[in-house]
C-alpha cells in the first residue's frame, strides 16, 4: 500500500462483511452508512445503527451516531443496521 503525502496509508476495514480499502484517518457515521447501503439514500422512515469493533485502544468497540466519526485502524469491523418504520 502506498503512503499519501501525509505519510498515511490505506487500511482495510470491513463494513457488513465486505472489505474496503480506506484512505482517510477517520470514518463518519454517514460514510459507514453509504458503504453499507450504497446508492440507497436514507428516507424519513429509515433509522441506522452503526457499531464498530477492533478499533484503537480505549475505543476498541462502540457505536457511531449521525454527525460523528471514529479513527480507523487496519482490520476494524463495522456493522450497520437499517430499521424502517412502516
Amino acid at each position: 500500500m502506498a503512503h499519501d503525502e501525509h505519510g498515511h496509508h490505506p487500511v482495510l476495514i470491513t463494513v457488513n462483511a465486505r472489505s474496503y480499502g480506506w484512505e482517510a484517518k477517520e470514518i463518519t457515521f454517514e460514510q459507514a452508512v453509504e458503504l453499507a447501503y450504497p446508492g440507497q439514500p436514507p428516507t424519513e422512515q429509515d433509522t441506522y445503527t452503526v457499531r464498530y469493533s477492533r478499533g484503537h485502544d480505549g475505543h476498541s468497540s462502540g457505536s457511531l451516531t449521525a454527525g460523528h466519526s471514529v479513527k480507523v485502524k487496519n482490520g476494524m469491523v463495522f456493522d450497520v443496521y437499517r430499521t424502517s418504520r412502516s
